[in-house]
């Protein structure tokens, strides 16, 4: 057990890595969106670039702190439903959700979208169409949807570690309230 712990540390590590580095790209992010639109209001130029990236950036975010935010435990959980269980009874909800919902949508998602993205990628497709100029590689986007559900996917491998761990007795459920960006 403790060997995948280990494993379940390494994958939170890693989540958090991405955390940090996901944090800069918002704060690039927040610096776009101004400066097209003072760019837009007060000189009267509109970058469809600019306007692509912003929506990517996001698109980015959300999928690569999925992770995280599931590290975290700051997803959406139905209190009234798990407020009697002790802490061996959620952990065996947690795992049922895990392994039945969590882990096959995944592996589903990974799946499909892995295929859309390397056509993408491998025929250099861009963003450009009759509604917009844009020439960011369409590609980008496409690799980020299996790589935030493999992101989620591991953490899923990780929580579902210690939930075993918790119901064999070996360590108490975590809570993990704090949105901070911890320290490795």
């Amino acid at each position: 057990m403790r060997h995948l712990l280990e494993i379940a540390n390494r994958i939170d590590a890693l989540n958090r890595t991405v955390a940090r580095v996901v944090r800069w790209g918002l704060l690039a992010n927040a610096i776009l969106i101004t400066l097209n639109a003072l760019s837009r209001k007060l000189l009267s130029i509109a970058y469809s670039s600019a306007f692509d990236l912003q929506w990517q950036f996001f698109a980015a975010t959300v999928l690569l702190m999925a992770a995280y935010t599931f590290q975290r435990d700051e997803h959406v959980r139905i209190d009234i439903a798990t407020e009697k269980l002790g802490e061996r009874g959620l952990a065996w909800l947690d795992l049922a959700g895990i392994c039945l919902v969590l882990l096959p949508v995944c592996v589903v998602l990974v799946w499909v979208s892995t295929p859309h993205f390397l056509t993408s990628f491998l025929s250099g497709e861009s963003r450009a169409t009759r509604e917009s100029t844009s020439e960011i590689p369409g590609w980008i986007i496409k690799g980020f949807i299996p790589g935030g559900f493999l992101l989620l996917g591991l953490q899923g491998v990780a929580e579902a570690i210690r939930c075993v761990a918790c119901i064999r007795g070996v360590l108490p459920r975590p809570v993990r309230r704090n949105m901070l960006i911890e320290k490795s």
